[in-house]
């Protein structure tokens, strides 16, 4: 049955010892929780060298207790799931040398197994957030990031240039990487929406020299750039994109004509109530999210009493 649990958890370790499995509530969540034993004998003392048995036949390597530790494990049927196990501590009565076991499926220091750090590392490769990621796998988000930035040396120094689409989508989004700046900078295919790059930083001196590392001729294929009202991504028509032109896109032009309105709106209703003619006011508070309302979705035929043109006065009136 031991055997039976290690394959099923991915466990090789020969020496590593399974004696129970229990299920308990830690922070508020049901939790597998598997006890094992890891207990290999050393060959040698790791600090002087010294043999586990000298000439005489006397034990100089012994075994001195164990130290239990809480390992955690990839989830078991989207279950947490953590080991706790208990590894066995040697002394040296050469040296005093005291030292603990060192299990595989973990690295030195650390309680997340290897089998999650993997799982962080493929999970990394798709499109989704370092939260999300951090969710699924029952870590912190600090452990995300620390797992990518472990890959950083094996990423190659020199970027390969890269091809842009006719049309270039650019934007910032707020993000996790605090230590460059609190916005990512992000661009896309205008036409397919497929995601082109994700820069750690919005700032120009970051954003430029990514884009200039591609040969002219390939940013000369951007016939439009596409963006929002920031002022720095107009600099990269000039100095990136000389052929594209710059196009504000659309939501962000409804976005501040709805922004300007209801400020507008605000200003109206203050004056009103200035003027001792608070019932006009509350008909511009009343009905606000009507007045922001897509004219599209507004019913020209549907006639129906308003709370704020009550009858007799007002006859039956549409939103319109």
């Amino acid at each position: 049955m031991n055997n039976h649990i290690k394959k099923m958890l991915r466990i090789t370790d020969e020496h590593l010892d399974l004696t129970n499995t229990e299920e308990y509530k830690i922070k508020g969540k049901n939790t597998l929780v598997i006890f094992g034993v890891y207990s290999p004998m050393p060959s040698a003392c790791r600090n002087c060298g010294s043999t586990i048995v000298d000439n005489e036949g006397k034990s100089v390597v012994v075994r001195n207790g164990k130290k239990e530790v809480t390992i955690q494990l990839d989830s078991y049927q989207n279950m947490p799931t953590i080991l706790k196990l208990k590894k066995q501590r040697f002394h040296c009565k050469s040296c005093s040398h005291n030292w603990t076991a060192q299990c595989s499926i973990v690295e030195k220091n650390c309680h997340i197994s290897k089998f999650i750090t993997l799982k962080i590392l493929e999970l990394l490769t798709e499109k989704i957030s370092m939260t999300f990621i951090a969710k699924q796998c029952h870590v912190s988000l600090t452990t995300v990031l620390r797992v990518l930035k472990s890959v950083e040396s094996q990423l190659p120094q020199q970027l390969k240039p890269r091809s842009f689409p006719e049309v270039l989508m650019v934007d910032e989004f707020k993000s996790h990487a605090s230590y460059e700046d609190k916005m990512s900078f992000i661009c896309a295919d205008g036409e397919t929406g497929e995601l082109v790059d994700i820069l750690p930083s919005r700032k120009l001196d970051k954003i430029i020299p990514y884009f200039n590392r591609s040969p002219l001729e390939e940013r000369e294929k951007v016939k439009f750039l596409v963006t929002d009202m920031n002022a720095a991504y107009f600099q990269l028509t000039k100095n990136v994109f000389p052929t594209a032109k710059l196009i504000i896109d659309r939501f962000h032009i409804v976005k501040h004509l709805n922004t300007a309105f209801n400020d507008f709106r605000v200003r109206e209703m203050k004056r009103l109530i200035t003027n001792k003619k608070k019932s006009k006011a509350n008909k511009l508070k009343s009905n606000w999210k009507l007045l922001l309302k897509n004219q599209t979705n507004i019913s020209i035929s549907e006639f129906k009493t308003w709370r704020s043109f009550p009858s007799p006065k007002y006859h039956l009136l549409t939103a319109l």
